[in-house]
């Protein structure tokens, strides 16, 4: 904790920093994905090498996030933090740079382990820098940051590129980095420094193929041909890299995932938990520009008008959730979330099937707003109660654990909505139904099927318990 008055008053510059970082990670991700058509016309790519530009930054952005915040307890939060901000910057202005397919793809790989180091340190210098008190709150008002990001990026990366090129979205994003670089270096504490202990290599090699594996599992559709011989190999390689691990880590004295982390029950609970309200919202988020472009046929403003009140409802929601769970405790809210998750996919599952356009419409609305709230309500107080149970020698690792198990979330919500989704609108138009009644059908299923996993979360929280009945190892 920070001990003079100085660094007290310099606190909340280092929430601004971590919000910087945030929101810079979270718009270059969502305006990356806004253009993309424009970027394949422009360099002449096929679809499937377009698909890269997106899967290779979420890639390594998976492969890194956990390994970093084992360095960062290692090296200090500050050191690996700053250097994120300072390969942020470089790595932007390679992808602005480049000309061609290949230099894309390397300033892509270079900038999501920027975006690691950011996203992995972040609540771990909060978590460090704030009194246990103020936990809920500051990690609420970082989730803001996250929020704007992806609210703005589809806007900005519209507006900007249709007026001065796909290049400029990533020149954007460099005076921020500048500015956060800047404010850092400042802000943030120099921490005492402890005794170097080794990294866990072993672990790290069976960490990095076991994900990739994963990555690949959860992206199948990048994967052309010999599909079945590549998804059996990558079978393997996870069920083997997962093995290994596991093996490595019991032994290892310093291992880079300490297992016994998992049981701790606000950690093991809280990571599934995360997992599962990311998956349905990334669901959501992944099929509903489908319903309004075949169904409702809006146009692309429109569309954009209706996507932006799930993340106005969480910029409004997820601060008010931080400041309770410090108040409160974090299990009610992350209950609620996740209910309020549940309860947005079923109303989406059910406007499908009503007879009125009206009531169509008001079910698509308050499932918008239900799918805000469950994730606005749910996200700060689970990241709270996660790294509140985390030993403060762990807070990193523990930091990287949470970002991880979000991100696998979101890409396994991404996977199951359009491979799921496809095979029953296959599936159904065979048996005679006709293109919009199969897509409704098939669109409801998936809902419900979002739904169920809605409920295992909703488990997940019930198991999780408020910090001040938990006794922590030190």
């Amino acid at each position: 904790m920070i001990k003079s008055t100085e660094m007290k008053d310099r606190r909340w510059y280092v929430l601004i920093t971590v919000g910087i970082g945030t929101f810079l990670s979270s718009l270059n991700t969502s305006i990356t994905n806004t253009v993309l058509p424009v970027i394949q016309r422009a360099l002449h790519l096929t679809l499937s090498q377009s698909e890269w530009i997106v899967l290779i930054y979420l890639l390594f952005l998976t492969l890194f996030l956990l390994p970093v915040g084992r360095l960062s307890d290692i090296f200090g939060h500050r050191f690996i933090f700053l250097f994120g901000f300072a390969l942020f910057i470089c790595s932007a202005l390679l992808c602005g740079l480049s000309g061609n397919f290949l230099n894309l793809l390397w300033g892509r790989a270079i900038l999501a382990v920027a975006g690691s180091m950011i996203l992995s340190v972040g609540p771990a210098l909060l978590s460090t820098t704030f009194p246990p008190e103020q936990r809920g709150r500051v990690l609420g008002l970082q989730a803001i940051m996250t929020y704007i990001g992806l609210s703005l990026g589809p806007v900005l990366g519209g507006w900007l590129t249709q007026w001065w090129g796909w290049p400029l979205i990533f020149f954007l994003t460099i005076p921020f980095g500048l500015i956060g670089l800047g404010l850092g270096i400042w802000s943030i504490p120099k921490a005492v420094s402890k005794e170097r202990k080794p990294f866990d290599l072993k672990g790290f090699f069976f960490y990095i193929v076991g994900m990739t594996a994963c990555t690949l599992l959860l992206n199948l559709n990048v994967i052309k041909g010999h599909r079945s011989f590549i998804i059996t190999l990558l079978v393997v390689c996870l069920l083997i890299s997962i093995w290994g691990f596991v093996h490595v880590e019991r032994k290892e004295q310093e291992p880079m995932l300490d297992l016994w982390l998992f049981c701790i029950r606000n950690i093991g609970f809280g990571t599934l938990g995360a997992t599962l309200n990311y998956l349905c919202f990334f669901l959501t988020l992944f099929l509903l520009p489908f319903y309004f472009d075949h169904v409702l046929h809006f146009s692309a403003s429109a569309v954009g008008m209706f996507m932006a009140i799930t993340p106005l409802i969480m910029t409004v929601s997820a601060p008010i959730a931080g400041a309770l769970s410090d108040r409160m405790g974090p299990r009610l809210l992350t209950t609620s979330g996740m209910i309020f998750s549940t309860l947005g996919l079923i109303l989406f599952g059910l406007m499908v099937k009503v007879p009125s356009q009206s009531v169509t419409y008001i079910l698509l609305i308050l499932g918008l707003i239900f799918s805000g709230l469950g994730t606005g309500t749910f996200a700060a107080p689970n990241n709270s109660a996660i790294l509140g149970a985390a030993p403060r020698a762990k807070q990193g690792v523990a930091s990287g654990i949470l970002a991880t198990f979000r991100y696998i979330g979101m890409m396994a919500g991404i996977t199951i909505g359009g491979s799921l989704f496809d095979s029953l609108l296959g599936y159904l138009s065979t048996k005679g139904l006709g293109a919009k009644s199969a897509f409704l059908d098939a669109f409801l299923s998936v809902m419900l099927v979002g739904a169920m996993f809605g409920f295992m979360g909703i488990l997940c929280t019930l198991a999780m318990v408020n910090l001040k009945k938990e006794k922590l190892e030190p």
